[in-house]
């Protein structure tokens, strides 16, 4: 299986997050910083083990040349990018 890194998509396997999609927006050695732009804004993202998220896939790549060049984003990237890797465009 294959381990999540910055700008990486995955699944919350446990706690109240549970089930949601998330963006990985930055790594603390085992642990990653995750956000969703609703429950987990950009600004206080979730510090969660990697043990405990599953690993989707990389997001588009226009997001993530933007979050590893300059470290951050905003939420409506992280909204678009998660609806880009559901399918749904229409999502705001």
């Amino acid at each position: 299986m294959a381990q999540p890194h910055t700008s990486d998509i995955v699944l919350s396997l446990t706690g109240r997050d549970k089930g949601l999609l998330m963006l990985a927006v930055a790594e603390e050695g085992d642990y990653l910083l995750l956000a969703n732009s609703r429950a987990r804004r950009a600004e206080r993202p979730k510090r969660k083990r990697r043990k405990h998220v599953s690993y989707q896939g990389p997001c588009d790549a226009r997001t993530q040349r933007k979050l590893l060049e300059t470290g951050r984003l905003t939420n409506s990237d992280i909204r678009k990018a998660l609806a880009l890797w559901t399918g749904d465009e229409n999502a705001n």
